[in-house]
């Protein structure tokens, strides 16, 4: 299962992200809390592309009579995401102290070979 990023569902985001990083590592219980923070704020920036959607890009807005202004929920989606992935790429998986480093070191390697 992969991430839709037109997922609104925050349990739904969780479930998917979970299946996605148990795929490379054993998650521990503070994995889980970094993806328990992170999938509220990507199912947050879904909700606001929808509404960027829905309002178009470019609103009324700003102090004169006429003008229009970028949508507040671009940037705010743009931030939620930003959020997210700080929290998920802090994800290292099982072990302890330096170990955890080297799993997530060594999961990324499988995953992508010499490419990162």
């Amino acid at each position: 299962m992969n991430v839709d990023p037109t997922e609104k569902n925050p349990t739904m985001i969780r479930t998917a992200l979970i299946e996605l990083y148990e795929t490379e590592l054993d998650l521990e219980p503070t994995d889980l809390a970094l993806i328990d923070i992170a999938a509220p704020m990507l199912a947050r920036a879904a909700q606001l592309d929808a509404v960027v959607k829905r309002e178009g890009q470019m609103i009324p807005g700003g102090n004169r009579a006429g003008m229009f202004v970028l949508h507040p929920g671009i940037a705010q989606a743009q931030t939620n995401r930003a959020s997210a992935a700080s929290y998920l790429a802090k994800i290292r998986g099982e072990g302890e102290g330096a170990k955890r480093g080297h799993n997530a070191r060594d999961a990324i390697a499988a995953r992508w070979g010499n490419r990162v």
